[in-house]
């Protein structure tokens, strides 16, 4: 029974951080420099998410002992205070980030490299990132439910529906983690200052390359080399890992990116978004059974391909895009576990603070932006054989880099 509630725990946990990145606003600036040309961001909340998940996650593995569920329950709790409005402007972000974080971190320890507790982890914050967005948005348009609960005072920003979700799911799993992790400890192990280093300085570059084609967004040389410097980050970052464990990093700069163009879904709908999260964890389930890394990768390849060739005739059936993506992609991720726990806390934040390899796939696949195609390409956006070609060339990097950290 404890088994099976840690189990349900760790998809809670999941799918708590999952919404919360994708309602929350994680992508608004947190610092800014301005160096008499106007202010511009330099850090925002999916950085500071990302840190906070390596630091918490390094320190909990050194320290050990029952503390970790303790701090992933106040985090859970931080959560529902910002969900409710109680801190709002910068601090609110601030916090929202922070909690986000520390809860991903402790939860990545508190699974102990157990390899059924990281797949519905991970599943679950990769399906509630993805379809998080448009259930609010179902959830708060006049055809969708309506909540009789209303926010009021200095909670006015707050969108009851979407707050009533995130701080559900907050409490569940608040619930869940302590009847299934009470009476457990978690083992100290030795989390090297490597793997601090890994995983602060992966988002900060990132962060950088993000900034740069923001400050020149009408080059499309610039996009580019921002690309293949993301590319070289991930493989450099990857292999700093101990064995195995940046396999995650590269399938997730890979399938995620190709995944967040191609799971959008045609009528916005929650029978579409219900199918969508079904074929996600299908894959997973998949890969549990049957891990086979390499055919996962190969299947992330022909459908990349299969987007180059589109963009040359362009009638191919867009279902094989939509549907097959999420399938393959929560087999290819769950087929790179299990890793080290702070490894996983790290690969789970690549596909939020890498993102510019998203529109590759975007571009290629003709599917409609998540984000504003300004915002990632700039003025003067490649062409979509271009970013075709570009994003099959980052896929099949990646998939050698596998096969390499696989040989070590």
């Amino acid at each position: 029974m404890i088994g099976s509630m840690k189990l349900l725990s760790m998809l809670l946990a999941g799918l708590t951080v999952g919404y919360s990145i994708s309602v929350m606003a994680l992508r608004e600036p947190l610092l800014y420099n301005d160096f008499g040309f106007g202010a511009s961001a330099i850090l925002d909340g999916v950085v500071v998410l990302a840190i906070a998940a390596a630091v918490s996650a390094v320190v909990l593995a050194r320290s050990g002992g029952r503390a970790t569920l303790w701090i992933a329950v106040a985090a859970l709790l931080v959560i529902v205070f910002e969900s409710l409005g109680m801190a709002s402007g910068l601090l609110g972000d601030w916090a929202a980030a922070l909690s986000v974080g520390v809860l991903l971190g402790a939860s990545a320890i508190l699974t102990a490299s157990h390899r059924g507790a990281q797949a519905v982890l991970a599943l679950g914050i990769l399906a509630a990132a993805r379809v998080g967005a448009e259930l609010g948005t179902l959830l708060t348009s006049s055809s969708g439910p309506q909540f009789a609960w209303e926010v009021v005072g200095p909670e006015d920003a707050v969108v009851p529906q979407r707050a009533a979700m995130a701080v559900a799911l907050a409490v569940l799993a608040a619930i869940f983690l302590v009847a299934g992790y009470r009476t457990s400890s978690v083992a100290t192990s030795q989390a090297s200052t490597r793997t601090l280093a890994v995983g602060v300085a992966l988002p900060l570059v990132a962060g950088g390359f993000g900034w740069w084609t923001t400050e020149y967004r009408d080059s499309s040389l610039v996009w580019f080399l921002a690309l293949a410097g993301l590319t070289v980050a991930a493989l450099v970052a990857a292999w700093l890992l101990p064995k195995r464990d940046g396999s995650l990093i590269l399938v997730l700069f890979a399938s995620w990116a190709g995944g967040v163009g191609t799971l959008d879904v045609i009528d916005k709908s929650y029978a579409s978004l219900g199918f969508t999260v079904l074929l996600l964890a299908a894959g997973g389930l998949i890969a549990y059974r049957f891990p086979q890394i390499y055919l996962g990768l190969l299947a992330l390849l022909v459908v990349a391909a299969a987007n180059l060739a589109q963009t040359f005739l362009g009638d191919l059936p867009a279902s094989l895009a939509l549907w097959a993506v999420p399938l393959v992609a929560g087999y290819v991720v769950v087929c790179a576990l299990p890793t080290a726990p702070t490894s996983l806390a790290i690969g789970m934040t690549v596909p939020f603070t890498m993102p510019l390899t998203v529109t590759v796939y975007l571009v290629s696949s003709g599917a409609p932006m998540p984000w504003a195609g300004d915002d990632i390409l700039g003025g003067s956006q490649p062409n979509d054989t271009a970013l075709a070609v570009g994003g099959l060339v980052v896929l099949s990097v990646c998939a050698a880099g596998v096969w390499l950290l696989r040989r070590r």
